[in-house]
């Protein structure tokens, strides 16, 4: 790295972070960072100039808008493991709503008789030291723009939203994603043996009684004191099953002590995993992450020929100009999109209406 006391001239910045392979993007937050420095040592009286102010670097470019055609949605959606997480993708490619809004709808932003939804909270992830009571998520009475939406929806969506609720049994003040529908109650460690593995284990060693005990049994891990994969299976399926006895579960249950929140809020890490596992299972030529569906939702709309304006207003966009990136890619020409967005403009219809219901 560039020493600052002997950073001259200061056009080095570039050359040597480009040397020791840097990206553009680090280059220009290095050149940021820098410039304060410079900036206050000047107003301070310690140099007489700013020899990074007058650096001029190109822009990294804007990453690609990536959407997905109805096909691709589609593919994507019936490998989603779950009802629970079907319904919030839908919900999803059917509002443009952020994750941070999704987790955090109730059955009280929904009216479910005029299919309309009001969308005026979101919910952030944050750490203990930036928490008023030292929790994980933080519900803000608020959207990223700082306004309150209330926009129509699909009378289908509408519909599977209201039967996930009742199925469910979601109360009135209760968040209608909670984690423990989408976390996982598998145990997670080391892959379990077979019967047929523990059998080709055999016996244990001889005791000096003459005895001889099955690995995988009783006798193994407590007499022989045998600690072998097989053994210790055996060991944790009594425990288990010991502790379902005496607590009356039939099985393992989602708890809030497995992190440190009391809330139910689904984690973008536990939808992350969720979602990368359905794409992956649907083989998409492209890496289509939850955002993505974002992307998508206001795609279609635009395809289908709704104005900017309301576009705008139903993603929660502070400014036009975030809102008019998506009609930037569509062909002026036809008014159809390029690349992989070429029917896209009848997939929001076809997508959101009798396919996705009978799924």
């Amino acid at each position: 790295m560039v020493g600052l006391a002997g950073f001259e001239p200061a056009t080095s910045l570039t050359v040597v972070l480009k040397e020791e392979g840097a990206s553009q993007t680090t280059i220009l937050h290095t050149r940021t960072a820098l410039s304060s420095m410079m900036q206050m040592a000047w107003d301070n009286g310690y140099r007489k100039d700013n020899p990074v102010r007058g650096i001029r670097l190109k822009g990294v470019p804007a990453k690609p808008i990536i959407v997905a055609t109805r096909d691709q949605f589609l593919r994507v959606y019936k490998a989603l493991p779950s009802q629970p997480a079907k319904v919030l993708a839908r919900l999803g490619v059917s509002t443009g709503a952020r994750l941070c809004e999704l987790i955090s709808f109730i059955p009280d932003d929904f009216d479910f008789d005029a299919d309309m939804l009001d969308v005026r909270r979101s919910t952030v992830e944050v750490t203990s030291r930036y928490h008023p009571t030292g929790d994980r998520f933080l519900t803000r009475q608020y959207t990223k723009n700082g306004e309150h939406r209330r926009f129509r929806i699909d009378h289908a969506v509408s519909l599977m939203v209201q039967e996930h609720i009742a199925e469910n049994g979601i109360e009135p003040r209760q968040v209608i994603f909670p984690v423990r529908l989408f976390a996982s109650t598998e145990a997670a460690g080391r892959a379990r043996l077979t019967e047929d593995e523990i059998d080709a284990l055999g016996f244990t060693d001889e005791l000096p009684n003459g005895r001889r005990y099955k690995h995988g049994t009783l006798g193994g891990y407590v007499t022989a004191q045998c600690r072998c994969a097989g053994c210790k299976q055996w060991s944790a399926d009594y425990a288990r099953d010991r502790k379902r006895r005496r607590t009356g579960r039939s099985a393992r249950e989602w708890s809030p002590a497995w992190r440190s929140d009391p809330t139910e809020y689904l984690g973008a890490d536990v939808w992350r995993r969720i979602w990368n596992t359905a794409v992956d299972e649907a083989g998409l030529p492209f890496r289509y992450t939850p955002y993505q569906v974002r992307h998508t939702h206001a795609s279609w709309l635009i395809d289908k020929g709704v104005d900017l304006a309301r576009v705008q207003y139903r993603l929660g966009h502070g400014d036009l100009q975030a809102t008019t990136r998506y009609s930037a890619r569509a062909d002026p020409r036809r008014g159809r999109p390029q690349g992989r967005r070429s029917h896209v403009g009848d997939a929001r219809r076809r997508c959101l209406g009798s396919e996705l219901g009978r799924t």
